[in-house]
């Protein structure tokens, strides 16, 4: 039996730019530092001019430095932009066959957990930010406009959870599920006069949900949007996480 075959080993520009890149993510290098000077990065890691200039070009294709051409041009650290990664994360789940039922099933599983840290976590500018959103979905005109006012309230939502894990999945999954609802909607030809029952009632929940954050009450805004949740179709049983490790930790 032949032995698996082993990772290719990184270059000496790949393992240059993974030292630069951990500096960026621990904070020793922030959004506006310029890097040392091209020669004094070649003394620094020893290499050729062709390998520095690898692994610069490496963590600008990452977004996490730009080259500024000239005589006083140089490498400068700049804040990550999230679109490129959400784009490739589209792109990965969409050639893994990945549909909008599992998009929506996975953040029906995620949504009630989230809503009970924002009751814990939130501040006032998240209760702001969500009865805006609601606002915006209870005066929408268009289906479009709706969908938007969604997307909206469920972003405030994860963000409203102070949870850095929970706010990075909304940014690179809420595109592509926004995407996916609309381009469901226009498929079906749904007009504004079949939803406005759904979207009153949706609005209704909205309202709910963001009184029983501001009291404070996790329990009750959990529950609440799981109601939501069996009420829109989106998850008819769908168990607590907490639920479910209870019943295996207990076996």
């Amino acid at each position: 039996m032949n032995p698996p075959p082993s990772a290719p080993a990184r270059t000496a520009a790949e393992t240059i730019a993974e030292q630069i890149r951990s500096q960026i993510a621990t904070g020793q290098l922030r959004p506006g530092d310029r890097l040392p000077s091209e020669r004094a990065l070649l003394e620094l890691y020893d290499v050729a001019r062709p390998t520095m200039r690898g692994a610069l070009r490496l963590l600008e294709s990452d977004g996490l430095v730009s080259i500024e051409r000239g005589m006083k041009g140089g490498a400068r650290v700049t804040e990550p932009d999230i679109a490129p990664l959400a784009r490739r994360v589209g792109l990965h789940l969409q050639l893994r066959g990945t549909d909008l039922q599992e998009l929506i099933a996975a953040q029906a599983v995620i949504q009630p957990g989230v809503v009970a840290l924002a009751a814990t976590a939130h501040d006032a500018e998240d209760i702001a930010r969500l009865r805006a959103a609601a606002d915006h979905a209870g005066t929408a005109t268009t289906v479009d406009a709706f969908l938007d006012a969604v997307a909206d309230f469920t972003d405030a939502l994860m963000r409203a959870a102070h949870n850095e894990a929970l706010t990075l999945y909304a940014e690179l999954t809420g595109a592509l599920l926004h995407e996916g609802l609309g381009a469901y909607v226009a498929e079906l030809q749904i007009g504004f006069d079949l939803i406005e029952e759904a979207m009153a009632s949706t609005v209704h929940h909205f309202i709910a949900l963001v009184d029983l954050i501001d009291e404070g009450d996790a329990a009750g805004a959990e529950a609440s949007w799981r109601e939501y949740l069996r009420l829109s179709g989106a998850a008819p049983d769908v168990p607590s996480p907490l639920e479910v490790y209870r019943e295996q930790a207990g076996r």
